[in-house]
């Protein structure tokens, strides 16, 4: 084995790191700001049906991943049964609230799946009436007109949807949603025949959709500094010596001295 002999003043030659990755990253906080967004198939419904709702959104975002969600609207339905000629009519608010959890492994992209949960609930009032109809029991008609007849009702629903960007903040996505009644609001005329937020009451669930316009706000967002992450590794140098700070000073005042 060779033997390499150390020359008077080096010291033993530094250790070197080479870079082998470089990942820069920006740390995320907590909470992302607010999306509004509104429906624009309710409005749409309304010119093809005879019912049809106007409905707006707050969503908070909290990490990308949970989406607490408040969803205002206002429903109208104005139908006559063809066979029946009974008449139903109503127009009310209703509120729903819930949260929606985005499924997407990368979370911080600018698409979105989720899934999530509302409760819904709507106080309102309407109107029924129809023909004179026989009574198979005691005999006898007549006609039948009830106005304002007041009732509460409330559901919940199971949500999936998606959101794409399509321009800056701006996004656009559908979402399905699976309800079951809690309350479909009988009353003593009996149960009504649509709920504004909820649908028909034809079957014991229903099915809706929605197709929205929305826009992120990032107010109150905090932005972090970034993140440097990189991967070293030891090599070593067979160029470079360092000197004894000593000897160093001792060399620099002998060179003034004989200058």
């Amino acid at each position: 084995m060779p033997i390499y002999a150390q020359e008077p003043g080096e010291r033993p030659k530094p250790t070197l790191y080479v870079v082998d990755s470089l990942n820069m990253e920006q740390k995320q906080t907590f909470f992302q700001g607010f999306t509004l967004s509104g429906d624009i198939f309710g409005p749409i419904q309304k010119f093809v049906s005879d019912y049809g709702v106007f409905e707006g959104a707050l969503r908070i975002n909290f990490k990308n991943k949970f989406f607490p969600i408040v969803e205002a609207g206002y429903a109208v339905c104005e139908t006559t049964n063809e066979d029946t000629q009974v008449s139903y009519n109503t127009k009310a608010p209703y509120l729903r609230a819930g949260l929606d959890i985005n499924m997407l492994k990368n979370k911080w992209q600018d698409n979105r799946l989720y899934l999530g949960a509302r409760y819904g609930i709507s106080k309102f009032n309407y109107d029924i009436s129809g023909p004179a109809q026989t009574d198979l029991v005691w005999g006898g008609s007549k006609a039948f007109n009830y106005k304002d007849i007041s009732t509460t009702a409330h559901w919940i629903e199971l949500v999936a949807g998606v959101q794409v960007k399509i321009w800056r903040n701006f996004h656009m996505g559908w979402s399905v949603r699976f309800k079951s009644a809690i309350s479909k609001g009988r009353t003593d005329y009996g149960t009504p025949y649509y709920i504004p937020g909820y649908g028909t009451t034809t079957s014991g669930t229903c099915w809706g959709a929605t197709y929205n316009l929305s826009f992120d706000l990032n107010w109150g967002r905090k932005k972090n500094p970034t993140i440097v992450n990189a991967v070293v590794h030891p090599v070593e140098n067979e160029n470079t010596t360092t000197r004894h700070p000593e000897e160093t000073k001792e060399e620099e005042e002998n060179n003034k001295k004989t200058e």
